[in-house]
């Protein structure tokens, strides 16, 4: 595996275990927006059209997002290095958000494991 390959895939792995403490997420007719504790949003639409990150000193990262019945899913390839996607559900209580991660990297290797968030405490 080149260097690059490897920066590629350290790359994916970053996107797939440093997910932010607490986030928000808006929705409008069109688009799902989600907006992170450090103060980064990103918007995505729901006809699975296609966004792109430029990444400093890094491959782009290709993101979209789609519906997939009331669960919002999200998938991010890295240029080279592998692809993550994340499948966003709420509980039928409404208090938490699971999201259901799975990256697929190089030589058909692949892991998965899912988040639980609480919901915000409202006033």
């Amino acid at each position: 595996m080149s260097d690059e390959q490897r920066q590629r895939m350290r790359q994916t792995m970053q996107l797939v275990f440093q997910a932010p403490l607490a986030f928000t997420i808006a929705q409008s007719d069109s688009s799902v927006t989600f907006a992170s504790d450090s103060g980064g949003a990103l918007e995505l639409y729901g006809d699975g059209r296609k966004v792109t990150q430029k990444v400093e000193g890094a491959g782009d990262v290709e993101i979209k997002g789609h519906w997939q019945g009331n669960d919002f899913v999200v998938e991010r390839k890295v240029s080279g290095g592998g692809k993550v996607t994340e499948d966003y559900l709420r509980s039928e209580d409404g208090k938490h958000l699971f999201v259901i991660v799975k990256s697929e990297g190089g030589r058909g290797r692949s892991i998965e494991f899912r988040r639980v968030y609480d919901g915000a405490a409202t006033k």
